[in-house]
């Protein structure tokens, strides 16, 4: 079954579901409501490596995606809430990505020792990098102290972060994160929940990027390599993507990211054509014709766009796609319909 279907049965289940997860809601069964949840939660793990989790409010019943950092899960997750049953739309409001503050966060807690400590009980420390445009967190908790593993707290002061500012702005504007065992003076400090407010408000002011999504965020890469070759995805000079670790792993000849997402499915690949001019206006035309694919493609949710090089004999247009007899039937039709300005190819990377 394709992303897609796997999707769509999702959401089939999660509609003949929806009737038992309100009424626990409302009536506060939260066994019932843990019963209902452990079945689809399974079932989103399996087709998109995420757990998603519901707010306990049933006058505005919330539902969150929590993907992590993982690209896969996000672009997956992006996909389910753009397909959700009007139904489901109509009722829940849908994040697909971890929100700041969310219901997870406000009951999180942190056992060291005997101590029970929440969100509120930690300190962010921080320097803003105007530069680099973005925030280097310490987190301090008062029983961190006791803990002798620093590499724990370090996972720790990250996740923490997480929780506190959400996905996207963790994403976009958390340059380093890391722990204190005690509190630094002379420092600029907030409380842990206050985080987000403050990097939002300091974005605004200095009129930082803004990224409503971390699939919003591209990377650029300039490969190490001897730029005389004119093979197939060996001439590359830059490459910007959404999607690093697909970048670093096809790069090294690695092939992990791309079989967790045929496993679920989909498939990574590239639109691949010859330069047309030996100039800048290659780069200008590139990205031309990935608004035109993505403008065509967005619509069917088959596939997305994820980046693109620029080398030296081609230039590529990488996609991910959720649905590959679809992509192949519309791909088609994008050959036909550009045929008179450039000859468009497609291949996968695990041919590469």
């Amino acid at each position: 079954m394709s992303v897609i279907d796997n999707i769509k049965a999702f959401w089939k289940d999660f509609e003949q579901e929806q009737k038992g997860l309100l009424d626990a809601l409302n009536n506060q069964n939260y066994e019932k409501l843990t019963e209902i949840l452990d079945t689809l939660n399974s079932e989103c793990n399996e087709i998109s490596g995420a757990h998603f989790f519901i707010e306990d409010d049933p006058e505005q019943p919330e539902l969150t995606f929590d993907t992590g950092p993982n690209k896969t899960s996000q672009l997956i997750c992006q996909q389910m809430k753009k397909l959700a049953p009007a139904s489901i739309k109509k009722t829940w409001l849908i994040n697909d990505t971890l929100t700041p503050l969310s219901q997870k966060a406000i009951e999180a807690v942190l056992q060291i020792k005997d101590v029970a400590y929440t969100l509120m009980d930690m300190t962010a420390f921080y320097t803003i990098n105007p530069k680099a445009q973005n925030f280097e967190v310490q987190v301090y908790c008062p029983g961190f102290s006791l803990i002798d593993n620093p590499e724990y707290k370090r996972e720790m002061a990250i996740y923490l972060i997480e929780l506190a500012v959400g996905e996207n702005c963790l994403e976009s504007y958390i340059g380093s994160a890391d722990f204190l065992d005690a509190p630094i003076k002379d420092a600029n400090l907030c409380n842990l929940c206050e985080l987000y407010d403050v990097i939002m408000e300091t974005v605004q002011n200095e009129k930082w990027p803004e990224y409503k999504h971390p699939l919003d965020i591209y990377t650029v890469f300039k490969p190490h390599q001897d730029f005389a070759s004119d093979s197939l995805r060996k001439d590359m000079k830059m490459i910007f993507t959404v999607n690093p670790p697909l970048i670093e792993e096809t790069l090294g000849a690695k092939s992990d990211v791309q079989l967790d997402l045929k496993a679920k499915g989909g498939e990574y690949g590239y639109i691949y054509y010859v330069n047309l001019f030996d100039s800048k206006e290659d780069a200008a035309l590139r990205q031309k014709l990935a608004t035109q694919i993505e403008a065509l493609l967005a619509p069917l949710h088959c596939a997305k766009v994820i980046g693109g090089a620029i080398g030296k004999s081609y230039s590529y247009i990488d996609v991910v796609l959720f649905d590959q007899k679809m992509f192949g039937q519309v791909f088609a039709q994008i050959q036909s319909q550009l045929k008179d300005k450039v000859e468009l190819h497609y291949r996968s990377f695990d041919q590469d």
